[in-house]
């Protein structure tokens, strides 16, 4: 019995020294933060340091931890191994993530109340530029009743912080309110508003609410400008499988007020409504009678196709910054690849007729042609655009005329145009090239098959049409002709 009492006495004393050591010793004071810290650190995921625990008015306890060497969270109250009172103070001036790093100065202050089994926090304070409050019920599986409402705050911080590009800037409102939350099961809303003043030139007001249940996201957003309204409804998200759905409606007052959101200058009204969807890659299809007609496009991957039903094409060319030649209903396919900056255009055109330009004016003046009373139900536009070069072949005819234009280059950027032209209009019937500017250009004409055309007419009134073929099949019959052609032309072109 005495050795009994011995070696309870030297346990009691082995004890007393090492809960001394762990409570009244710097060295093992750090002994127990560090345990604690590495508990706290697999817990919550976080980098935690536990710096001071006060309880020397237990329950009263003061803890004093750092979270990712970035921000300060002070505790202060009651708490024992059941239930827990304690206001708290959270202050940082960094926020840091697997996303990103932004520097922020951060000041909240809240309360835990509750069993730890069943936590109630609250809190409100100043965070990335603006005001939150928030509150929520923490259950030991599981989170109900969350609502966070942020004012103010920095949107392209919150983009940022979210792992998303901030390309919106401005003021954004969040509201955030989940009637329960765990990790297989989640119900709640989401409200978001900004506006930004300066959105790639133009001001812009973005609203977006989503209600989520589960796996299943539905969606709409509001995008208002002075110059565009873009709505999107009845949108759905798949979390699991990653795939979307919505429909939109698009409606631009003026495009030439987004050359810096389109990177290109457009002129003119657009409007659109159609489908969006997501499964691997965005695409989006829609319809618009814009332009007159009916217009069907799609986007996908790297290109826009655009199919045109009896388009007004001088609707289409007015988008562009270049004067107007021709007015026709366009039938065909117009692509665009925006990795090779390309247009690729197909078209055929019914009713076309060309409006006055100086192309016209020129005709008209060198070979007394006018060419505005000709419509030309045959005729077809192919083309492409890239870096500023329009390269492409236009051909316009009916049962007695026609005008090909064939090689035409136009430098969009210096207004510039070079083309080769085949022509046959009210009697009168040459070839040449046209070439300078777009708006003053200049022409070449082919004299030589001017001459034969006008000397063909003369003899015809002589000795007939008929009359003439026959001459010609002659044995050197034509040889004569062709002599005074070449004189005739050669002419000509001392003068014209």
């Amino acid at each position: 019995m005495l050795n009994f009492f011995k070696y309870l006495i030297y346990t009691l004393i082995f004890l007393s020294l090492v809960l001394f050591y762990f409570l009244f010793t710097p060295l093992g004071q750090q002994n127990i933060y560090d345990f604690i810290g590495e508990k706290l650190s697999k817990k919550t995921d976080l980098q935690v340091e536990v710096k001071t625990i006060d309880i020397t008015q237990y329950p009263q306890v003061r803890i004093i931890l750092n979270i990712e060497k970035k921000a300060k969270l002070t505790l202060w109250g009651k708490i024992d191994d059941i239930l827990v009172d304690m206001d708290y103070t959270l202050t940082s001036d960094c926020i840091a993530t697997e996303h990103c790093q932004i520097d922020d100065d951060i000041h909240i202050k809240g309360h835990v109340k509750g069993p730890f089994t069943r936590l109630s926090i609250s809190g409100k304070g100043t965070a990335l530029d603006g005001n939150l409050t928030y509150s929520g019920m923490k259950y030991t599986d599981r989170a109900e009743h969350i609502k966070l409402i942020m004012r103010d705050v920095n949107s392209s911080k919150l983009l940022r912080l979210m792992g998303e590009d901030a390309i919106i800037h401005g003021k954004a409102n969040v509201d955030i309110d989940f009637e329960h939350m765990d990790k297989s099961h989640k119900k709640g809303t989401i409200l978001y508003h900004v506006k930004d003043h300066n959105f790639k030139g133009i001001p812009l007001d973005l609203a977006t609410k989503i209600d989520i249940e589960n796996e299943k996201h539905t969606f709409k957003i509001d995008v208002t400008s002075p110059y565009l309204t873009l709505n999107i409804t009845k949108g759905t998200y798949n979390q699991k499988e990653k795939k979307a759905n919505a429909f939109y409606v698009l409606d631009v007052k003026d495009l030439s007020k987004l050359d810096k959101l389109l990177g290109s200058t457009y002129r003119g009204d657009f409007y659109a409504r159609g489908v969006l969807s997501y499964d691997t890659f965005l695409k989006i299809t829609g319809l618009s009678k814009t332009f007159g007609g009916m217009t069907e496009f799609t986007f996908e991957k790297d290109g826009l196709k655009i199919h045109l039903d009896n388009t007004k094409l001088e609707n289409i060319m007015s988008l562009f910054p270049m004067p107007p030649m021709l007015t026709a209903y366009a039938t065909g396919d117009i692509y665009y690849n925006f990795i090779q900056e390309t247009v690729v255009v197909n078209t055929k055109l019914k009713n076309a007729r060309f409006v006055e330009c100086n192309l016209a004016r020129v005709i008209r003046k060198k070979a007394d042609v006018n060419i505005l009373k000709e419509v030309f139900d045959d005729a077809h536009l192919d083309l492409t655009h890239h870096h500023d070069i329009i390269r492409g072949n236009l051909s316009l005819a009916n049962n007695h005329s026609h005008l090909y234009l064939k090689n035409t280059k136009i430098n969009t950027e210096r207004k510039s145009i070079n083309a080769y032209f085949d022509f046959k209009m009210q009697r009168q019937e040459f070839s040449g090239k046209v070439y300078g500017s777009l708006d003053n250009p200049k022409v070449n004409l082919n004299m030589q098959k001017l001459v034969r055309y006008q000397m063909d007419k003369q003899v015809d009134k002589m000795i007939g049409r008929n009359g003439r073929k026959i001459m010609e099949k002659m044995p050197m019959g034509g040889v004569a002709k062709d002599v005074a052609t070449d004189m005739g032309a050669s002419f000509m072109k001392v003068f014209f």
